[in-house]
């Protein structure tokens, strides 16, 4: 009974308490409907526990989509990055990551999956390294850059897929270990990673990263939608989901 209720309960937690407030009701009627909404609540808790979640997701959206919409062209479009998936596809995924991010690494995966089974989605990603500690070495910022130069390449895909399923840590010379496994030209790759341009694309990236208002990694922005963090495929999926609706409801 409750459960056939469930679109008139989520309603009532809303309406009812405004109409309540607003018209004459009885004290007996007043107590059933609280005492419905409460019988609800209390068998699905959580239904409390989603809405918190979208609250807090339209709330960090109102604050980081000004920023993304000024960014957007150049983060959908740049023509000089690198565009895994479907290059035609409806739906633009821009990750910020981080190649010694675990969660970057453990979350890969899923989006790999969400794109191949979706077939539509062109999949940015966007250097963010930002783990890179001070009197360090720059590590983060070393692999940004060579996958960069692994670009120039046209082995981008090949060195990120080899960077993101590797075991283990990272360092310079892991890096180019992994650069040579996949077929580049080290030699090539250290010349161009000294580039001053390839430099100021990766840090271009990082600053934009910033100014979005992105505080880790990984980081999706999906339409109108931002994950924050590993938060697995049935995220992705909904995020997807908003944007296409989204476009159809902007195409109308």
């Amino acid at each position: 009974m409750i459960k056939k209720l469930f679109p008139w309960i989520l309603a009532a937690t809303v309406v009812a308490p405004i109409a309540m407030a607003q018209q004459d009701v009885s004290d007996t009627e007043r107590k059933k409907i609280e005492r419905v909404i409460q019988e609800y609540l209390v068998e699905n808790p959580e239904v409390i526990e989603t809405a918190i979640i979208e609250l807090n997701r339209r709330r960090t959206l109102a604050k980081m989509l000004p920023s993304i919409e000024m960014y957007r062209g150049y983060l959908e479009n740049d023509p000089e990055a690198a565009v895994l998936g479907n290059p035609n596809g409806d739906v633009t995924i821009v990750e910020f990551f981080d190649y010694r991010c675990g969660f970057c690494r453990r979350h890969y995966g899923e989006v790999e999956r969400l794109v191949a089974q979706d077939g539509n989605i062109r999949w940015i990603p966007r250097h963010y390294p930002i783990l890179d500690r001070p009197n360090e070495e720059p590590t983060s910022l070393l692999a940004a850059r060579a996958a960069e130069a692994a670009h120039r390449q046209g082995k981008f895909k090949e060195f990120h897929v080899a960077m993101m399923k590797r075991e283990g840590g990272l360092d310079e010379k892991r890096i180019y270990e992994i650069a040579s496994s996949v077929g580049l030209d080290t030699v090539r790759l250290k010349a161009d990673m000294a580039d001053k341009l390839l430099d100021k694309r990766v840090k271009n990236a990082l600053a934009i990263g910033h100014d979005i208002g992105f505080t880790g990694t990984p980081g999706y922005i999906i339409g109108e939608d931002v994950i924050l963090g590993a938060e697995g495929l049935g995220r992705l999926q909904e995020a997807v989901v908003r944007a296409r609706r989204q476009q159809v409801a902007t195409a109308q």
